[in-house]
């Protein structure tokens, strides 16, 4: 494409284009409709001329879009590689890109015609996510020539993920386990039932001096409980939740609250009250807020986000049966990484023995098979990371030795005598 084509013409038009021939309703599926009909009315044959029409509407489609992914580079936009590489806008949308990364990426796509453009491609069954870290370690491996240096870089973001989750993913599965004994237990024993308690609250419980945990140290315990008393009530309720409203669902503390009946209780007060369903509404979700607290609001945002995140993954990699071949521990790693996420939110909302003990079973499944998934990976990183040491030890050795002929040189130079 030479410079004055580029200037003339519209990435925009170009995405338009390809839509006119893979889009939804479009001739790559009008082409698909009509190849379906004839094989039902047993006339296939009277379309064979046209059926390398199929796969030139893809492949036309594919080109016109990194054409136009080319011209988006050429002017700075940073989605330019992402969307070369074939993910649509609508997948991007609210993605936060890796400045570093992108920065090498969308210089590769831009000076297509000179450098190697291969590693941005997705792979099949490639999610954005997968992508993203991926191109990480290829960005280095292209910086500086050396592919292990890369893998290196690539090893290291997978088993960081893995040791930022999989801990929390098994201390669920542990604690949640320790809540149920007891409340079973406790349920033998009329009067003295212990409630279970919505996880990520055991700040909470610590503050208000209530945390029954053995395995937190007595001065710990004691600090939290002096930190927490001296604390503005009003804060301390904005913080950890108000225990007052935690009644509306039957309960004493707001870690035990089940927010979805403290709303609808809430809610159906202030309909009694001749409130209209909105306001009622408003009142409902605003107690609920009230009682769960800053702290636990966020974490229930959190992992619904991440649940989120997880279930766009997983569509990304296309049909489940043929993901699951593709990549057996992967894929559970990450179907039950939205379970996980998934059962982690409804028992942090509503902490009952259902919930809890969804999130313990799929929380075990998590870190087993994320474990699993990484394994070759930590096996073989001190290997690589060895490796790197010795290609990092060879290249200052050849920086030193340039830089000492190069004080040779100068000395040289500045020498009238030589």
């Amino acid at each position: 494409m030479s410079d004055s084509s580029k200037r003339m013409a519209n990435p925009e038009d170009m995405e338009h284009l390809a839509k006119l021939f893979d889009g939804r309703g479009n001739l790559r599926d009008k082409l698909d409709e009509a190849f379906t009909r004839a094989s039902r009315l047993g006339v296939s044959d009277k379309l064979g001329p046209l059926k390398p029409m199929q796969s030139w509407t893809s492949d036309t489609a594919i080109d016109l879009r990194r054409r136009a992914a080319i011209l988006r580079a050429d002017k700075g936009d940073p989605k330019a590689a992402a969307l070369y590489a074939g993910f649509t806008a609508e997948e991007l949308k609210g993605v936060d890109l890796p400045p570093d990364a992108m920065l090498i990426a969308n210089a590769s796509v831009a000076n297509g015609d000179k450098f190697d453009t291969k590693w941005l491609e997705r792979q099949k069954g490639e999610t954005l996510s997968d992508w993203i870290e991926r191109i990480k370690g290829d960005a280095v491996a292209k910086v500086t020539g050396d592919k292990n240096l890369g893998e290196v870089v690539g090893d290291y973001i997978d088993i960081t993920a893995m040791a930022s989750t999989v801990p929390g993913a098994f201390k669920m599965t542990a604690m949640g386990t320790l809540q149920l004994i007891k409340h079973f237990k406790s349920l033998k024993t009329p009067g003295s039932v212990e409630f279970l308690k919505a996880p990520g609250t055991t700040l909470a419980q610590l503050l208000k001096g209530q945390s029954s945990s053995r395995f937190i140290p007595a001065s710990i315990k004691s600090l939290a409980a002096s930190i927490g008393s001296r604390t503005p009530a009003p804060i301390l309720d904005a913080l950890t939740g108000k225990d007052g409203l935690a009644a509306l669902s039957g309960r004493q503390w707001a870690w035990e609250a089940n927010l979805l009946k403290v709303g609808k209780n809430a809610s159906a007060l202030s309909r009694a009250t001749g409130a209209s369903r909105l306001s009622a509404f408003a009142s409902g979700a605003g107690t609920a807020m009230r009682t769960a607290g800053w702290w636990r609001a966020a974490g229930v945002g959190g992992s619904a986000v991440s649940t989120v995140i997880g279930a766009v993954d997983l569509v990304q990699e296309g049909n489940p049966v043929e993901a699951f071949k593709r990549d057996k521990a992967g894929y559970v790693a990450k179907a039950s990484g939205v379970a996980f996420n998934a059962s982690l939110t409804a028992a942090m909302i509503a902490p009952n023995p259902i919930t809890i003990g969804a999130a313990v079973v799929t929380g075990a499944v998590y870190g087993v098979a994320t474990i699993v998934d990484n394994w070759d990976t930590v096996k073989k990183f001190p290997g690589k990371v060895a490796d790197a040491g010795a290609w990092a030890g060879k290249k200052i050795s050849e920086g030193a030795g340039k830089l000492a002929d190069g004080v040779k040189a100068l000395g040289s130079a500045l020498n009238p005598f030589d």
